[in-house]
């Protein structure tokens, strides 16, 4: 395109344009740079979160069920359901509902403080039994998490509770409640409660607290003497979970964490919502169905808003529950100092870009013949030296005539060099594979081998040889052959070290030359990766022999003290490997100098 230009004008050109790409090359590389590192940031920063948040949970829990532990083999628990199921046996017909008609119809109290009636004043045993102990446990809960606190006798009367909500009273098998997480949790305990343990329900819509999301715990109580005497339930609200997941320190402008249940909704309130999310706002990310698969890891997805994030997942399990946890932020908040590098890399760009043209310019100016430069070319062919560039023929500047006859001259010595070496490369390197010929290598281990000696090192000899060959031969071709020995070839360089030499030694043969061995484990390394490396390199028929390695080591100075005894010995080795059922690699061992099934 400029080979007809002047000089003069070639030369502002050539340098804007390097100028150009260099600035564009630059800001691709800062870029790439810049967000692989806000990348890898975010992504511990989410990590380390998400680590933060399960450890708080996994430890409220766990406080949880030491708490109920405790409380279900306190004698205080055990003293009040023994008192409470005594006082409830003495009560009218319909425990129910006079329990509720003293307590919550007729208390003093509004609905949300009806726990603060102590004694109903009904001279009842029941009413003594709750002025005993209903302060103590009003005390307990609102010095805790939990939202009310249930005794239930073995037949599942909610024999009481702080809150006295519209449960108190009520049967758990046949109440108006039975189809409740708190009744199906208290039935699965009371089938077996002496082997069952403590026990967990889910959050979900709790209609007696009208309609609040809860979750409940419970544990079996038992008397001195074994005896069943029921179950301590406690009702745990959202509001734990949410002090702990909307913590939003070092989350930024847009991070959250969350909850999710198996049913793909929410167990924690998000942040970016006025109204309530848990059991109400669907999640179903690539991130979750992971974490709910029990994977920990790292995406970039929509999340539930729709909005592009950093996604770090974990799965959470306690007591039966299987909820996914989230750690996420805005991609675009993360990405933002990006942005921001790129714009000053753009303007920084253009500036440069214009400095270099303005100097390009002056300097072409002050070019006017390129004599000098052609002179040092001629003389540098003059000596043989291939590397000037000669990119001047058919030209109609100035320096085209001369160049004509250059580029012919050093055309011809580049043709002789590089038959050269064709020459010197088809004398030491196998046709098909391109890896060393037979003889080059083993001149090149007798040469190792006193290298060795000299410096009291190890030399380990491998003797390759491809199982099933001639059948992958006869049923796919020769071709197909060809195609196998230069794969397995290709495979083989990718496994070994840097000093290693491969060599085909004949039609299905490979030998590879160890040098340097301070572990003979590298050596069984590098063999097993062999091995583990060759089955892509023929995709078989269904009736295919299946393509695999036979692999004998021997060891300089230990198995041999010369080459032909080293490839004896790894010969023989390979075979002992092929007589125990192939594909699998062999050190050479004393004993096989006497088995006579190497040869069979």
């Amino acid at each position: 395109m400029l080979k007809n230009s002047k000089i003069t004008l070639k030369l502002p050109f050539v340098m804007i344009s390097l100028a150009l790409i260099s600035a564009l090359a630059t800001g691709v590389i800062a870029y790439t740079h810049t967000a692989s590192s806000m990348h890898n940031a975010a992504k511990n920063n989410l990590e380390s979160l998400l680590e933060s948040r399960k450890s708080s949970l996994q430890q409220y829990f766990e406080n949880i069920q030491q708490q109920i532990s405790f409380h279900a083999k306190s004698p205080l628990i055990i003293s009040s359901l023994g008192k409470f199921s005594s006082a409830w046996q003495q009560l009218p017909a319909d425990p129910k509902e006079y329990l509720q008609k003293v307590y919550i119809e007729n208390s003093p109290y509004q609905r949300s403080n009806r726990g603060a009636l102590h004694n109903a004043t009904d001279n009842s045993q029941y009413s003594t039994a709750h002025s005993n102990y209903h302060p103590i446990f009003s005390n307990m809960i609102a010095g805790s998490s939990y939202s009310d606190f249930f005794l239930v006798d073995p037949v599942g009367n909610i024999i009481y509770s702080v809150n006295k909500g519209l449960d108190f009273a009520s049967n758990l098998y046949s109440g108006p409640y039975k189809n409740t997480s708190v009744a199906e949790l208290f039935r699965s305990l009371n089938k077996q409660p002496s082997e069952v343990g403590i026990q967990m329900a889910d959050f979900s819509f709790y209609s007696p607290s009208y309609q609040i999301p809860s979750s409940f715990i419970a544990a079996p109580v038992f008397a001195a003497d074994n005896r069943y005497l029921g179950a301590v339930i406690f009702q745990l609200p959202i509001r734990a979970l949410d002090k702990i997941m909307q913590v939003t320190a070092g989350m930024g402008e847009s991070g959250e964490t969350y909850l999710v249940g198996t049913d793909l909704l929410m167990r924690s309130n998000s942040r970016f919502y006025k109204d309530r999310s848990i059991l109400t706002t669907r999640v179903g990310t690539a991130s979750v169905y992971q974490a709910l698969q029990g994977r920990s890891g790292f995406n970039i997805i929509h999340d539930y808003r729709h909005i592009k994030v950093f996604s770090a997942y974990a799965p959470v399990e306690f007591l039966g529950l299987h909820w996914a946890m989230l750690a996420e932020i805005d991609q675009a908040e993360v990405l933002q100092p990006v942005y921001d590098v790129s714009r000053f890399l753009l303007i920084s760009g253009v500036l440069i870009a214009i400095v270099i043209s303005v100097l390009g310019h002056l300097l072409a100016t002050d070019i006017s013949r390129p004599i000098v430069a052609m002179t040092h070319m001629m003389k540098r062919l003059s000596r043989n030296d291939l590397e000037v560039d000669i990119s001047v023929d058919q030209r109609c500047d100035e320096v085209g005539k001369m160049a004509e006859a250059m580029v012919v001259f050093k055309r011809n010595a580049i043709e002789r060099k590089l038959l050269q070496q064709e020459l010197n490369h088809i004398a030491s390197h196998d046709v098909l594979t391109g890896v060393y010929t037979r003889k080059h290598a083993l001149d090149h281990l007798a040469y190792l081998v006193k290298l060795a000696q000299a410096e009291g090192a190890k030399l380990v000899l491998m003797h390759i040889n491809l199982d099933n060959f001639k059948a992958v031969n006869d049923i796919h071709g020769h071709q197909v052959g060809d195609k196998v020995l230069s794969g397995i070839a290709l495979r083989l360089q990718e496994c070994v070290r840097e000093a290693d030499i491969i060599a085909r030694i004949g039609g299905d043969e490979f030998i590879v030359i160890l040098p340097n061995v301070s572990d003979l484990e590298e050596s069984l390394n590098i063999a097993s990766s062999i091995l583990s490396k060759v089955h892509p390199v023929l995709p078989m028929a269904q009736n295919s022999p299946l393509l695999t390695l036979s692999i004998g080591l021997s060891v300089y100075p230990d198995d041999a003290g010369d080459v032909n005894s080293l490839l004896l010995h790894a010969d023989r080795a390979m075979y002992n490997v092929k007589s125990r059922g192939k594909n699998n690699y062999e050190y050479w061992k004393q004993e096989m100098e006497n088995d006579q099934d190497f040869f069979s």
